[in-house]
């Protein structure tokens, strides 16, 4: 046979349209078998607990262990403490994601295991309070945590720095910023005798006497709902707020109910969006948390021949 004889139709080389799961698809499957498997060990952790068992892995590092495993590998899952540039201290937070490439560990820990990490504010893209049992109470401690972190010193990244050693200040506008704090409050269960709607009311009522940066921006509870922020648009009516470029525009509270074997997931998808779009203040941690002034001794070598052209 000649070598141009009998070619292929390339036509017919098209991608299979058959009924396997789609990566969309295969992302919600991922998401709500992960909430199930939240559930359900913050379950054996609670039965353990009543009947005076040693306790397992705490409900947070169970949420932890889930997020690591779909979360990109660029993006660091931790437990620990939150500084800023001026000292000030945040407390031990439940899940820390953070900028592990570019950002170093202020403090380590005694042991790998520890908790008692401490990393810089402007390392962080999120911080999520994780409540085995939410009810009122459980949700002012999660929020008063978390409020905490966000009033830490916490400069904006402009908008035209647009990698985190990349400023291109034609870019840059002065209403919008690249690093804004996004926080979350996470049940796995609902305390006997409330709904969702009555925390997610309770929950919007707290951050309306929040500015904006220092507000919760999203309370998910596993089985139940998901409660985030949106602003108008002209298309659709509302849109998820990223506190990025909308920082003017009215928020209103939106609450997801009708599918609470989804709330994982959305929580997830709207998490990964924030994480996508933001850029952190990183640059110069080295001057911010190092300390350069200290006394030194210099040594003229005149006759150096790296002195003279």
């Amino acid at each position: 046979m000649e070598w141009k004889e009998n070619l292929p139709d390339v036509r017919q080389w098209v991608p299979d349209s058959g009924q396997e799961v789609n990566l969309g698809s295969g992302l919600l499957q991922t998401c709500q078998a992960a909430q199930s498997r939240i559930i359900a060990e913050a379950d054996i952790e609670r039965r353990f607990n009543i009947h005076n068992y040693d306790s397992g892995l705490g409900v947070e590092d169970i949420v932890r262990n889930e997020f690591s495993k779909i979360l990109p590998h660029r993006y660091a899952v931790d437990s620990g403490v939150v500084n800023d540039r001026d000292g000030r201290t945040a407390g031990d937070c439940d899940i820390l994601i953070r900028n592990g490439l570019w950002a170093p560990v202020v403090k380590l820990g005694a042991t790998p295991e520890s908790r008692r990490f401490h990393f810089p504010i402007e390392a962080i893209y999120s911080a999520i309070e994780v409540k085995q049992t939410l009810g009122f109470a459980q949700l002012d401690d999660a929020m008063k945590k978390l409020v905490k972190v966000s009033r830490l010193n916490r400069p904006y990244n402009p908008y035209g720095h647009i990698t985190e050693n990349m400023h291109l200040r034609d870019l840059d506008h002065p209403e919008y910023v690249l690093n804004p704090l996004h926080t979350t409050v996470l049940g796995t269960r609902i305390q006997k005798g409330i709904s969702f709607p009555e925390l997610a009311m309770r929950f919007g009522q707290i951050n309306a006497s929040l500015n904006r940066d220092e507000m919760v921006t999203e309370l998910c509870v596993l089985g139940h709902g998901v409660a985030m922020y949106h602003v108008p648009d002209d298309n659709s009516g509302h849109r998820e707020s990223t506190f990025m470029s909308d920082r003017q525009d009215q928020l209103t509270m939106g609450m997801y109910l009708q599918d609470p074997d989804k709330a994982f997931y959305l929580l997830f998808v709207h998490l990964l969006g924030h994480l996508t779009r933001s850029v952190l203040e990183v640059h110069d941690l080295h001057r911010r948390y190092g300390r350069l002034n200290m006394r030194s001794e210099f040594i003229e070598w005149r006759n150096a021949k790296f002195n003279h052209r």
